[in-house]
Formats: C-alpha cells, structure tokens, sequence
C-alpha cells in the first residue's frame, strides 16, 4: 500500500512539473511584452540568445552583450531586422505582432536576413553532385514516420530531377533521419542540415501526427520543410512558401508553392 502511495505522489509530482515546464515554455516571450530599448528586465538575455540562434545577432558579438539583461542597441537593433525580414512594423519595440509571430514553433535552422529575394540559399551555395540520393531512418523510429516522409521525398522529386531511394543501412545513407530530444513542446519542431552533411532531426518531445489533428504537427508538412535544408534552401520570406520558419499546430503544408520550386531551380539550374 505504501508503495502505491508513493508512486501516485511521484507520479503527481512528475505531471505538475511536467505542466509547469509546459506552461513557462508558452509565456517566456509575454514577459517582455511591451518591452524597448533602455528597460532592464530579468531574462531578457533568453531572447537575445533566441535572437541569436535564429540568425538575428552575429555570433561575433561578445558574449557579455548575448547574456546581459539589458535592452540594448544590441537587442533593438536585431528586434528591427526580425521585424523587417517578417515585413512586421520595425518599431524594435517586443510589440504584440513580433510576440505573436516570434512565439510560434519554427524550424531550428537560423534565417538569413540579409537577402533580398524571398527565398535564399546558403552562402557558397552548397548542393548535391548527383540528382540519385539515398535516405534512411535511425535504429527505433518511430513506425508512423516512414510514409510521410517518403511522401514529402515525392513532393520534392515530382518538381526536379531529384530521385530518392529508401537503404537499410543507416550511416550511408546521403539523408539520415532521426528523432532526438531537442529543447520540449512547441519551440524548434525540427532542423536539418545543408548539403552535404545530410541529417535531419525531428524533435520527440511534439505532439507528431499525420495530417490536422488538434495541437499536433504534420510530419509530412514538417519533413517537407526540413528536406528542403537538406537540398539546399535556407528560409524564404514568403509566409505560404514550404521554406517559411513557422508552422503553427493543427496546420499542414504538404504542396510546394512557386517560390520552394524557384530556390531549387536556382541552386541546381534545371
């Protein structure tokens, strides 16, 4: 009896923190709401590193500016070059149009916001020798992964020439899929890598789902966004492109719109 009692307490225990972690994920950017240059508020500097992971401050800016909780030039200014790049109002103020957007899941990979088209590629133009690659999933994935996957492969080879082939052997493979424990719910659904390192990583911790289902993320949406990394696109700006940053729970994004097929066509030139 003890022993029951003992595991429904810690079981208690594990879900209200569990919750809790869930809940503080959802409302950090709200405590900055309203917040502008000048301001000193605790736990800022989470956003200047969030900023900064997803391309807005140089990693050449010293650390001391990164992790200080002051609302600096530093903060304003990439708070103004998110908002540009997103054509939001570039107030550099944390108004209600920048949480709204910046409070989305998105794509681990960084923006390139300095490029004037909407979608954009990665500097030297990194691509594939050869239009015939391999794909394959990590020991254990998940089994309700692998179709839509090779789905969103059939999305990308009906536009190009691209042909993709499911092997057994993991590590080589020319696209190596694996889900891996990443930051929890709702914050970076996925990421991949450019041409040639080929890895793509989902994050365990979401709610994956095929299809629209309440509060969860299409894989096939999401695979399709990460596979296009893995060619070659960074993001575009174009909010109906595949290749945009965001997807929001209960959305699917299983068509290529003009914008993914002109990006590819620029860096493979078919």
């Amino acid at each position: 009896m003890a022993a029951i009692v003992w595991f429904c307490i810690t079981l208690f225990i594990f879900i209200f923190n569990a919750s809790a972690e869930t809940a503080s994920a959802s409302e950090f950017l709200n405590n900055f709401r309203g917040s502008r240059k000048g301001a000193n508020i605790e736990g800022i500097s989470e956003l200047k590193k969030h900023l900064h992971d997803i391309g807005y401050i140089s990693s050449d800016s010293s650390n001391a500016n990164i992790t200080s909780d002051g609302f600096d030039d530093l903060l304003e200014s990439a708070l103004k070059k998110y908002q540009s790049y997103y054509n939001l109002n570039v107030t550099g103020v944390v108004d209600d149009d920048t949480l709204s957007l910046m409070s989305q899941p998105r794509c681990g990979v960084p923006d390139f916001p300095d490029v004037s088209p909407d979608f954009s590629l990665y500097p030297g133009f990194p691509k594939w020798w050869t239009y015939n690659l391999s794909y394959s999933f990590a020991p254990y994935t998940r089994g309700d992964a692998f179709d839509p996957v090779a789905r969103a492969m059939e999305n990308w080879a009906y536009v190009s020439p691209f042909r993709f082939t499911l092997i057994a052997k993991y590590m080589a493979a020319n696209f190596k899929i694996s889900f891996v424990q990443k930051d929890g719910p709702g914050k970076i659904l996925a990421s991949a890598y450019k041409p040639r390192d080929g890895r793509l990583l989902f994050d365990e911790a979401e709610k994956w789902v095929n299809g629209k289902v309440s509060g969860g993320y299409d894989m096939q949406s999401v695979a399709l966004h990460e596979i296009g990394h893995l060619l070659g696109l960074r993001h575009s700006k174009d909010p109906n492109a595949v290749m945009y940053a965001y997807l929001a729970p209960n959305n699917v994004k299983t068509q290529l719109q003009a914008d993914d097929i002109l990006g590819l066509k620029a860096l493979y030139d078919f």
